[in-house]
């Protein structure tokens, strides 16, 4: 990462990569890859998907920083995780089906069905995750339980959410 750009503002960011910038773009790949791999990761469960799907987000995301301010998300990292989560649903099913962003807004979506099936500890796990995009630690000090326990917790969802997917598309 570049020590010019390690305190950079994120509105500052967003003018750089906007302009094309090749060190802007580089932070913020070094900056949230990692965490975003490891939300891509839990979907598609393959590291070749995960991968694929990681460089779908940053493409995207350096063709449309434009749209950022109109997105209503409050900072970069919850926007690329947004995108992340929907390319790695659409990597997970059919071309024919829905997308992650249509999943989420459809009142009686598969999302939905799905998280009505969880032990009712996970489901909170999973809504607070998934829905909201809180961190396991955020989630942790709401639920007031060991970091270690909202990951098993949200482990055990995920793996249900892609047995799921796979029942209800294979």
């Amino acid at each position: 990462m570049r020590r010019d750009l390690a305190h950079i503002n994120e509105q500052l960011l967003i003018e750089r990569l906007a302009l094309g910038d090749p060190a802007a773009k580089e932070w913020l790949y070094d900056k949230y890859a990692g965490a975003l791999y490891s939300i891509a990761l839990q979907l598609v469960v393959t590291e070749t998907k995960a991968a694929d799907v990681i460089v779908r987000v940053y493409n995207w995301a350096f063709h449309h920083i434009g749209s950022f301010h109109t997105s209503g998300h409050h900072s970069l990292f919850t926007w690329l995780m947004r995108k992340t989560r929907e390319y790695a649903i659409q990597e997970m099913i059919p071309d024919s089906a829905l997308t992650g962003a249509e999943l989420i807004k459809q009142e009686e979506g598969i999302l939905q069905k799905f998280y009505l099936l969880l032990p009712t500890d996970q489901q909170q796990v999973f809504r607070l995750s998934f829905f909201k995009g809180l961190s396991v630690a955020t989630i942790a000090r709401i639920m007031a339980q060991p970091d270690e326990q909202i990951n098993e917790t949200l482990k055990e969802a995920m793996r249900s959410f892609r047995q799921y997917l796979k029942s209800n598309w294979n």
